[in-house]
Formats: structure tokens, sequence, C-alpha cells
């Protein structure tokens, strides 16, 4: 039986003094396909094993309200063998307490049953790493109706389940906690669905409270967040991991908690379009309180972004703004919510893939008549010049604004090479066409 689930992850894990962040992964700007070769520069994702790789993906991006994904995400497949892990920017010591917070947002289309497989895991950095913290989903049938359970376990073992059965087609927000205590084999986990992110959940709250077991070597430290793929592990798609940490549930909850913190402004859809030459933004919100202004930035990676305007806050239903700038490629948008305090939070990223290319392409070649070239969105000065292999300018064609597509008749061309020049300001694209 199919069936589509969506949830949001947060895991603590006890760690260092020093607290901070040491993972933030939307995928946004990455390449649809494998994952393999992946992520920011130095820190690169990299897969093991056989079968098909982790997959980039954004046709249905992943969305939970207060919590901060991408347009892109990954999906992972039940029956491939293979697993794909990432380093954090730091390693998290496990010889002193600490706790680790890390969270995610999960969309699935079945679970197994029985005997299932951890999908994602925290590994260590000993020789033969480890993977020391593990979360597990899992179908049961119930009445003949099928729910999901989530899991969680420190050394592999000691899996243990919600006690509530989960409805698929459904998005939640889970969140995990997993404290090191000095000692042998009396470290803690907690687990909670949905809970409040506006302050950190109690530990009586928990849907799963684990006590005892690690699997982690002496002296090791969490390394690496690792995606693993076998027979036993759903179909599922994953964005948005953070993992932060601190010396003290507080601090590591603090660390993570601005990612998911509930807005001012509730902000119930962003979305971006081109119109002419620019690039309309749209927002609807409700409940708009406290806030002073809305500040657009964009990316061309959807990692680094600018500031390109901003729109003050005047309690209306919907605003819009209007990006001057003709893309030349993907670009990514997101707003910066200012309060009227001076504190901020950041919308989801949204993506416009303009159809203004950065070639041209002309169809058939060999042509015998009328040629079609596909070129960049078209300025108002942009035109196309067919040039003869001694270099005289046969035709010079001004095109209409905002053109991508233009056509050629050239059924009174001599047989032989021509140039074919597309000028629109100061960019400048060629190719050569065979008429015969």
């Amino acid at each position: 039986m199919k069936k589509i689930y969506s949830f949001i992850m947060v895991s603590i894990i006890a760690m260092t003094a020093n607290a901070q962040m040491v993972f933030n992964e939307n995928f946004s700007g990455y390449t649809n396909g494998n994952l393999n070769g992946q992520g920011p520069v130095g820190n690169l994702w990299a897969s093991a094993g056989s079968g098909s790789d982790v997959q980039v993906a954004n046709t249905t991006p992943l969305i939970y309200s207060g919590y901060t994904s991408g347009t892109q995400y990954v999906t992972v497949s039940t029956g491939n063998n293979k697993s794909s892990s990432r380093a954090f920017t730091s390693d998290i010591s496990t010889t002193t307490a600490k706790t680790i917070y890390m969270s995610f947002v999960i969309k699935a289309t079945d679970a197994k049953k029985n005997n299932v497989d951890y999908n994602i895991s925290l590994l260590d950095n000993s020789g033969t790493p480890v993977n020391a913290l593990q979360f597990y989903a899992k179908d049961v049938t119930i009445s003949g109706t099928d729910f999901l359970m989530f899991g969680i376990s420190t050394n592999g073992s000691n899996v243990v389940y919600t006690g509530v059965n989960y409805s698929f087609a459904t998005t939640y927000l889970v969140v995990i906690r997993y404290d090191i205590i000095s000692g042998s084999n009396n470290d803690q986990a907690y687990l909670w669905v949905n809970p409040s992110l506006g302050s950190e959940p109690t530990t009586g709250s928990a849907n799963i409270s684990l006590t005892g077991g690690e699997s982690y070597g002496a002296g090791a430290a969490f390394h690496a967040l690792n995606i693993t793929q076998t027979s036993l592990t759903p179909n599922a798609a994953y964005d948005a991991f953070r993992i932060a940490y601190g010396a003290t549930s507080p601090i590591a909850w603090t660390n993570l908690s601005p990612a998911g913190a509930p807005l001012p402004v509730q902000l119930t859809s962003f979305n971006a379009n081109e119109d002419g030459l620019n690039t309309k933004l749209i927002w609807n919100t409700v409940e708009e309180s406290g806030i002073d202004s809305y500040v657009i930035e964009r990316s061309n990676d959807g990692r680094t972004f600018t500031a390109i305007g901003s729109v003050k806050a005047a309690n209306l239903k919907t605003y819009s703004f209007t990006d001057a700038q003709a893309a030349s490629q993907n670009s990514f948008y997101r707003l910066k919510m200012i309060e009227q305090d001076g504190s901020f939070k950041y919308s989801y990223i949204i993506s416009v893939k303009s159809k203004l290319s950065l070639d041209i392409s002309l169809s058939p070649n060999p042509v015998k008549s009328s040629l079609m070239i596909q070129h960049p969105k078209a300025g108002v000065n942009g035109h196309i010049q067919i040039i003869s292999a001694a270099g005289q300018t046969l035709k010079d064609i001004r095109l209409s604004a905002n053109a991508v597509i233009s056509n050629v008749d050239m059924s009174g061309f001599t047989s032989g090479l021509y140039h074919v020049v597309f000028r629109n300001g100061s960019d400048v694209f060629s190719k050569t066409v065979l008429k015969q």
C-alpha cells in the first residue's frame, strides 16, 4: 500500500562547552540527481556502497510552518544499499557531558513493517565509523489501517518506538534529545512529536524516553551526518537538516531554535514569477503583529544572499516586490522578516528558473529553409545576425523584447557554413549552422 508522510525531526545529543551549530543543510542550489560530490566547497557529500545514490530533487519542496527549509531536498529509496554522509563543520567530543539537537523534515511514500533499518544516524570519527545515534520509521497496521511509528536507538539494539501511531500524508515535527553523560552505558535520549518550538520541551513531555546504551568508541567524537539506504528503510524525502550542541540542553536548544522559532507573522504563501524582464515576488500573511518590515534577499546559489529591497509592514494580507534585474539563471529568494525590536527571522527559500538561457541553440542543423534559434530573453536592443564564412553580415534582425525563440528564413542562402550571432547589450553568443 502506498503511503505519504512528512515530518520534521530535531535531535539533541550531548556536546562540548563551546555551543554552536555544526551542520546546516537545505540542499538549495544543488543540481538535481546524485547527491555524491555536491555540497559546500571542501565539505562535499560522499556516497559509499552499491545501488542508486541518494537523489537531489525539487518537484515538491518539503515545507513545515515555522521551520526554514529549501526548494530542493533529497530522496532515498528502499532496496538501494548506498549511503551518503557529510562532515560537521567541527567534531563533537564525547569525552565530556553535553547535549545535541538535530532537525530535519521528512516525507515518505511507504515504510517497512518489521526489522527495519535506521535511515538517519550520526557517525563517530573512529577508524571504523559507528552509527551512534539512529532514527527509524516503520509501518504498523491496526484494524486494517496503516500507521506510522518513529523510533530511536543509541546502540542499534535498544530501539524504542512511539506509543502513538501517526497518520501517513501528514507533516510532523519531531525533536530528539541525546544527552551524553559521564560513565558507561548511561546516556539518555528523548523524542518529541510536534512540540512547541518557542521554548525547550521538557523531558516529561517526551513521546520516547531512552536511558542507557551507547555505541561510540572511547574518546571518539561525533563527526558527520549519515543517510542510509537499505531494503529495510523507507522510500522518503528529507530536507533542512540542522545540528547544534552545547554543554547543557538550554544552550543547545538556543543554538537550534532560531531556525524553527515561531514568527510574529504567519506566512501563508511566498511565490515568485517572471513578469516581462522582471521577477515579481508576492507573499501573503495572516496574524501580522510586531513586524516592522520585510527585506527581500536574492541569491544565485541558494546559499549566499544579498538584500535587494524592502517593504514596510502595513498589516496587509498581500505584499509584493518587483526585482527589476533580469536573471540570467536560477534565482533564489527569501524574506527577512524584521520585528520592531530589531530581531528577525527568515522565510523559507523559493526559486525562479529564468527563461533566459545562457546560450543559443539552432534547429535543424543542417538547415534547408527555416532555422529556429532559441536564445536568451531579448532586451530592447536584442538582435540576431547571420554572417557568412567570409565575415559579411547578410541579415541583421531586430528582436521583440522578451523574445526567447526566433525563426530565420535561410531558403535563399547558398550552401555552406554561416555564423549565427545573438547580441543583447553586452551579451554575445554565436554558433555555426550548415546550409544545405
